[in-house]
């Protein structure tokens, strides 16, 4: 028993801290393709089963395509990049794409450090530190930083080869708060937190 008490330990220590199974029940559950299909606020959107790997210094990265179904015939693919630490606690975001050929990407955004607390004037007491949320200030620049881009690609020209579709339709619709709403609600899943669509 002594034995493995140790290794009981350190598989726990090591376990995934992103559950895909549930994952994908939060989103209707995988179907046959792959994917999972589910609507936000009538908003049709599909994601890709995950893709799970480690990073050289041991961190969990998970990579997520969300596509936004525009219409009835375009689809709209962005990926969603989250590195999660051994202990689950999130290193860092990015979110890729290229719609109509532009290119967005966040690049990536890593977990800030604490603000340094306020000196203390001599003879004051020192002022309360403001909460620090990391995770809240990650996303924040996150989506910073994708809904500028995003919103950029919806103005500009298709620089793809288009296909039959694209010439009989025009290019796909670029719908960048659709976009945010569906990687945001993906985001929240990975991470457990309580899933705002919305905001």
């Amino acid at each position: 028993m002594k034995i493995l008490l140790p290794l009981l330990l350190a598989a726990i220590s090591t376990a995934s801290a992103f559950d895909q199974a549930a994952f994908g029940a939060k989103l209707n559950g995988w179907q046959r393709d792959g994917s999972a299909h589910y609507s936000l606020d009538g908003i049709r959107y599909r994601t890709l089963r995950p893709l799970e790997s480690t990073d050289e210094n041991g961190n969990q990265v998970i990579l997520v395509t969300v596509i936004h179904q525009a219409n009835s015939w375009a689809e709209v693919p962005f990926d969603l990049e989250v590195v999660l630490a051994p202990d689950g606690s999130a290193q860092s975001f990015r979110i890729t794409g290229t719609p109509r050929g532009q290119k967005v990407d966040t690049g990536v955004i890593s977990r800030p450090a604490a603000p340094e607390a306020p000196a203390e004037a001599e003879g004051a007491s020192s002022p309360a530190a403001s909460p620090f949320h990391p995770v809240a200030e990650m996303k924040k620049m996150l989506f910073e930083a994708f809904d500028s881009q995003a919103a950029r690609a919806a103005e500009a020209k298709d620089n793809r080869k288009r296909d039959l579709l694209a010439r009989i339709y025009g290019p796909e619709p670029i719908d960048a708060t659709a976009l945010a709403a569906g990687l945001r609600y993906n985001l929240d899943l990975i991470l457990r937190l309580p899933t705002e669509p919305g905001k």
